[in-house]
């Protein structure tokens, strides 16, 4: 028994041993902490030495590093989703600290830095939606998502010791073709060059009844356009979602293999349209009389392309000709019977749109019979495209995608908007009689159309859009023909059109406070389930949508489309070469340039709008060699020269096209802003009063002669300038923002306030407005109102330098270096020719004591603006601290040449003779200072000190005492009265 019962024991000892062992763990207290969690989940506390031990079974242990990890941010595998319903990820690091002491954080998590990491960022990332569906992260979003996921790891009980993330990364659609959803129909309908300013009017009136119960069923919004502003341009935008230079088509004229040019094709466009994508995702489509699509290419469906009722140029298509005119091609032989040509509409149906006491055709004089002439073609074209496109529906009656395409809105502005209400000064008052009523009934016209094409289609989704929009106020011009081929026709267009958007899947009434032409394509690809193009420029109009159906509908992303299959080249056939004999009779070809001098141009205008100014000044120089006696041409190159620091070549270039009638607008306005430049500002003056006696109604002629008056210091005169301009103009934002500026000068802040909410109204792109609002915030002590205000004009302009310099002040103001110094790199990066954020670099690396950076960093500002007097004080401040004093005297008495620099540079003289011991030269800087700036503490108690080392008791007394006044907690100034009064 006793040998039995021993060896019990013995079994038992060594299970208890066994037992026992498997509770020891083993760390490297060096590298490593471990945590016990007992009971489940329930206390847990932290191991650090060599040997730990719990019981087992009763406990969980997880080992930490005790160093700092880095760690790759999880990127789109972690499934995040955007407000626009893109999955998405980050890019970048974080460096993560487990803390021993909040064990029982680390308990409660998976055990991991890599699981918590994930668990915080998804914690932290409803700050990104925004950002992740504009695909851009502003400052102020980087630092709310960062404070986010600081708090989240926080209650993890991991430490965030740094973050560096580089954006976002997005999930790809696993197939560039997805299944289409069952209910998805889409009908866009184009109007060219429709305008809100035209628009609103009629409908107030109960003119436009169509397209106001589809505002009033939906969103709608003003569609910011780009350059060049042209019609073929645009609309190849608006189908493809990329910009001119990836599509291709930069004009209404292109190349031709056999070198001559030719009215723009379909074989002009290098990448797919968006039917082409909904073609390979299976889905039916009818396309009628979009730009550029002769000759048609192969879809799924039906197409009737621009040829078939071609209305530019004054020529009459061929119906007998049925080359590349529709897919597929034996659809001609039924288009061809609903043709209507120029010839078929009778004079009675002109004559309504007509008022006054001529009523015969023989009445017009030979220039109003053309632009009759050419209204029948509008009219005529106009008919056949709404016909073809109902009549489409019989028989492809599976179309879930229309597209339909009117130029008429367009056209007739360019034909008849100098004649429309309010009369212009000069205006023949017969043709005003006869013509001034032609456009407004031209858009009840397309209203009447745009009722029909929306017959059967209550439960589509319907897109109603234009290019760009058309001057037709007190802004239009008065020396440039309207009419296409007669003059610059695009100085008419307006940089907003019109949008409106209606369906199911639309959230009635909502705000969009700005869109682009270049959304329209991803937003069609979304409503059909198809994945949108990482590459495109645009968005899905997320903001339109209802969320349950962004959440039901993800956007999906893909890498680019493949390229677009070959078409059948243009330029063949008779009834091509009868165009180009009409082109080249009219002057739009020369017989053997291969790249017409439009297209030349319209190539430099797309590179002026990205800033490329030398490619854009080459552009112009190759169009100026074909087309030697272009004013229009005279002037852009003027422009690419003065942007890209040619001011002598510039000026000779302008001053050419200013003696044009065509080119005394535009160039006398840019030499204008030449002569402001250089600070000749009574010739600037008289230039832009002698624009504005031929041109009255140039509202940026106007609000530029307001910037001459106001530094003049003619302000009440500038007001007013301002004030018209503003008036002229409903898109105008700078001259509302001036008017704020004028008003926060006289300190009526809500007034300027209010202005400068007009300016982002009247154009939310326009950044100068939210900048100067900003600013207005941080005066008021608004700091989370101006952050607010620079995020959402970051959010629209990603590198505007203005901005995010403005931005790194305001975060430096508030005591947050780190995000200042982030912030000002991003805007030295975003323009390298703007020298503030490098100035302010500079500040921030004297202020932390590293002096070779702010040197070199100052030597690159003032490599970039040696006037910039923030510089000069900057480096003096640099030479002062190396004991320098004259080199610091030199510069600060450089600084003092900038009017902007002045005041704070007589201030820090005033300091610097101070310290040097010089009260008297002391004396004279500061008050020079005090007469610029006004009275602040630092210069009023520097006043005191001089006056008091000269010995004047009174003049300190003052001085200190008006100090209190400002700011009555200063111990110090206090102290210093209580000692003088008792010498």
């Amino acid at each position: 028994m006793i040998r039995r019962a021993t060896r019990i024991l013995a079994v038992l000892a060594l299970a208890a041993s066994l037992w026992a062992a498997c509770g020891v763990r083993v760390l490297d207290p060096r590298s490593e902490f471990g945590v016990w969690t007992i009971g489940g989940g329930g206390t847990a506390r932290a191991a650090a030495s060599h040997l730990t031990w719990a019981a087992p079974g009763t406990a969980r242990f997880t080992r930490w590093p005790r160093s700092a990890v880095t760690l790759p941010l999880p990127g789109p595998e972690l499934g995040l989703t955007a407000a626009s319903g893109e999955r998405f990820g980050l890019t970048g690091t974080a460096t993560l600290r487990a803390l021993p002491e909040r064990a029982q954080a680390l308990a409660a998590g998976p055990g991991r830095l890599d699981d918590i990491l994930a668990a915080a960022v998804r914690a932290g990332a409803p700050v990104l939606d925004e950002a992740a569906g504009r695909r851009t992260a502003t400052p102020a979003v980087e630092g709310l998502f960062e404070r986010s996921l600081r708090d989240a790891l926080d209650e993890r009980g991991v430490a965030l010791e740094e973050l560096r993330w580089s954006g976002m990364d997005y999930a790809r659609a696993r197939n560039p073709v997805a299944p289409v959803p069952e209910d998805a129909r889409v009908l866009v309908v184009g109007l060219d060059g429709a305008d809100w300013e035209i628009v609103d009017p009629l409908i107030a009136a109960g003119r436009m009844p169509h397209l106001a119960h589809l505002i009033e069923q939906g969103v709608r919004a003003k569609l910011l356009s780009i350059s060049p502003m042209l019609s073929p341009v645009v609309w190849t935008t608006i189908a493809t979602g990329v910009e001119p230079r990836i599509h291709g088509v930069m004009d209404f004229l292109a190349p031709t293999a056999a070198g001559t040019s030719e009215p723009v094709t379909s074989a002009a466009r290098k990448v797919p349209a968006v039917w082409d994508l909904l073609s390979e995702a299976g889905v039916p489509v009818a396309v009628t009389g979009w730009w550029a699509t002769w000759p048609a290419a192969s879809v799924r469906g039906a197409m009737v392309t621009d040829r078939v009722a071609y209305q530019l140029f004054g020529f009459d298509a061929n119906a007998r000709s049925a080359e590349g005119k529709t897919w597929p091609p034996e659809l001609y032989d039924e288009v061809r019977k609903r043709i209507v040509t120029p010839s078929d509409v009778p004079w009675s149906d002109v004559r309504v749109y007509l008022d006054g006491l001529r009523t015969a055709p023989e009445q017009f004089d030979a220039d109003e019979r053309a632009r009759l002439d050419d209204f029948r073609t509008v009219l005529a074209s106009g008919r056949t495209y709404l016909d073809v496109a109902l009549a489409l529906r019989s028989r492809t009656p599976a179309a879930r995608f229309e597209a339909v395409y009117f130029e008429g809105t367009d056209t007739v502005g360019h034909l008849f908007m100098p004649y429309r209400d309010p009369r212009l000064t000069g205006v023949d008052p017969r043709r005003f009689a006869s013509f001034h009523a032609v456009v407004d009934r031209y858009y009840e016209t397309a209203d009447r159309q745009l009722g029909r094409l929306l017959e059967g289609r209550d439960d589509w989704t319907v897109i109603v859009c234009s290019d760009h929009g058309f001057a037709s106020d007190d802004t239009r011009p008065r020396t440039t023909d309207s009419r296409i081929g007669h003059g610059a026709a695009a100085d008419w267009h307006r940089r907003f059109g019109i949008l409106v958007v209606r369906g199911p899947s639309v959230r009635r009434g909502a705000k969009i406070d700005e869109v682009s032409v270049y959304d329209l394509a991803p937003t069609v690809l979304a409503l059909f389930g198809q994945p949108v193009p990482i590459s495109w420029p645009g968005r899905v109009l997320a903001a339109a949508m209802e969320p349950s159906w962004l959440a039901a509908h993800p956007t999906e992303l893909r890498d680019d489309p493949p390229p677009l299959a070959p078409s059948a080249p243009g330029g063949g056939g008779d009834e091509a070469r009868e165009l180009r004999e009409k082109l080249q009779s009219l002057g739009y070809l020369a017989g053997t340039t291969p790249a017409p001098m439009t297209t030349e141009n319209n190539r430099g205008v797309a590179f002026l709008g990205d800033g490329r100014y030398a490619e854009a000044a080459e552009a112009f120089r190759k169009a100026i060699a074909d087309e030697p006696n272009q004013p229009t041409l005279w002037v852009n190159l003027g422009i690419a020269l003065r942007f890209s620091g040619h001011a002598d070549e510039a000026r000779t270039w302008l001053e050419r096209a200013a003696a044009t009638a065509e080119g005394e607008r535009a160039a006398g306005h840019q030499l204008a802003q030449l002569e402001l430049e250089s600070g000749e500002l009574a010739s600037a003056e008289r230039r832009l009063r002698a624009v504005l006696a031929r041109e009255p109604g140039a509202s940026e002629v106007r609000n530029s002669l307001g910037i001459v008056l106001e530094r003049e210091g003619r302000l009440d005169e500038a007001r007013a300038a301002y004030e018209s301009a503003a008036r002229s103009d409903a898109n105008a934002a700078e001259p509302r923002n001036n008017l704020g500026n004028l008003a926060k000068l006289a300190r009526h802040g809500d007034e300027a306030e209010r202005w400068y909410l007009a300016a982002i109204d009247a154009d939310p792109y326009f950044m100068g407005a939210y900048n100067n609002l900003a600013l207005l915030y941080q005066d008021r002590g608004q700091t989370s109102r101006a952050i607010d205000l620079y995020d959402r004009a970051l959010a629209k302009s990603p590198s505007s330098a203005v901005v995010l310099n403005n931005l790194a002040s305001l975060y430096y103001a508030t005591g947050d270096a780190r995000a200042a110094a982030t912030t000002w790199e991003r805007a030295a990066a975003a323009d390298p020719g703007y020298a503030s954020p490098l100035n302010n670099l500079a500040g921030l690396a004297l202020a932390e004591n590293r002096d070779a950076d702010a040197d070199a960093l100052l030597s690159r500002a003032l490599a970039i603006d040696p006037g910039y007097g923030d510089a000069h004080i900057n480096r003096a401040l640099l030479a002062r601290k190396r004991g320098d004093v004259a080199k610091a005297r030199t510069e600060l008495e450089a600084a003092t040449a900038d009017p902007k620099s002045a005041g704070p540079a007589r201030l820090q003289r005033g300091l610097l003779e101070l310290q040097e011991g010089h009260p008297g030269l002391a004396l004279q800087a500061l008050e020079q200072a005090e007469r610029t700036l006004g009275d602040s503490t630092e210069i009023l108690n520097a006043l005191g000190e001089a006056h008091a080392r000269l010995g004047d008791r009174d003049a300190a007394l003052d001085a200190w005492q008006r100090s209190l006044t400002v700011d009555a907690k200063q111990p110090a100034i206090i102290h210093a009265i209580e000692e003088i009064k008792k010498q």
